[in-house]
């Protein structure tokens, strides 16, 4: 006996099961009127609607190439994309979400009106947030869901160092070399003439070769040779009496502050030394995706940085830590 399952859209009786369609799909046929048709569920258009965006902003198809692909016109995909461009999306973490690691950088996506702050964890799972700026309110605001972490890794942002230390005075903080060496290089260029310049570049460049705390030791010891050997070039001033290497200076001022926190690693052996897993895997997805899709306005962006976060993945964890239990992203 077959079953009556479903309402017929012009006589209001309950339809039966008819086959199925050339493409599969299950027909149905009213008793009264004599006519088949099929059941167009909205969760199941939504689904294909949200398949066809996404497939448009995470591959280098065109929108025509992706229109072609699904049997539609350009128009009428642009159409069905309008509504999830209405929508706000953010990746924030959960309240109280736990991590033993967290990386974290920022990445602009509008000039310097929007930025997304990222922080990924140990098991690679992305969250994000919005800001209007990189600053230590904005930072607040989104590390302040997090539990406080085994260890921090960042740039040279004050923002972040500022939030780890006033409110998680028990998490480590790691410097990332990369920056570190970037930072020295802005100030004195690769080349720089004076020699005391050439040495401090030498000696950021082993940074990299640190592996024991002996090494530590030993690369200690040679900035504080460095320090006193040109210390008459850092106090030698010019004619008007100011000083006359202000850049090196600085560098030195640099160096001194970032110095506690330039070896965390070795305390944290899975503890990376930069932050290139979010530069060189998040950022460059984001900066790929902006290129490719260059011209979106403002809120078009946050909608693509969100889907492209969101579905972001890797083959394999960086990380050997163990895995926490992380909810699904919508």
């Amino acid at each position: 006996m077959r079953k009556y399952n479903e309402q017929c859209e012009v006589c209001g009786v309950r339809m039966r099961r008819h086959g199925m369609t050339k493409s599969g799909t299950e027909r149905y046929f009213c008793p009264v009127c004599k006519k088949t048709t099929i059941i167009h569920r909205d969760d199941t258009r939504l689904r294909h609607e949200r398949d066809r965006f996404v497939a448009w902003l995470t591959s280098p198809d065109s929108k025509t190439e992706i229109a072609k692909r699904y049997g539609l016109t350009r128009r009428a995909l642009s159409y069905e994309f309008r509504s999830f461009f209405a929508k706000n999306p953010d990746g924030m973490a959960p309240l109280g979400y736990e991590a033993h690691l967290l990386i974290v950088d920022a990445k602009f996506i509008h000039g310097n009106e929007l930025c997304a702050l990222i922080a990924v964890t140990e098991a690679d799972r992305i969250f994000w947030q919005f800001a209007n700026d990189e600053n230590y309110e904005t930072w607040h605001a989104c590390l302040t869901r997090f539990a406080p972490p085994a260890v921090v890794i960042a740039d040279g942002e004050k923002g972040v160092a500022q939030y780890v230390k006033r409110h998680w005075p028990t998490t480590a903080f790691q410097r990332c070399h990369f920056h570190m060496v970037k930072l020295v290089i802005q100030y004195l260029s690769r080349h720089p003439k004076e020699e005391a310049g050439q040495e401090i570049l030498k000696l950021m460049y082993r940074l990299k070769t640190v592996k024991t705390i002996a090494g530590r030791e030993r690369w200690k010891l040679l900035h504080r040779i460095w320090e006193k050997q040109f210390e008459k070039v850092f106090n030698e001033k010019n004619e008007s009496g100011n000083y006359a290497h202000k850049k090196l200076r600085s560098v030195r001022s640099i160096l001194r502050r970032a110095l506690p926190n330039l070896f965390t690693y070795l305390d944290y052996p899975e503890c990376p030394t930069t932050t290139n897993l979010v530069e060189g895997w998040v950022n460059a997805a984001l900066a790929e995706a902006l290129r490719r899709h260059r011209g979106l306005h403002l809120s078009q962006k946050k909608i693509l940085v969100s889907i492209i976060l969101s579905h972001l993945t890797r083959e394999k964890p960086a990380r050997t830590f163990p895995e926490k239990d992380t909810p699904n992203f919508p």
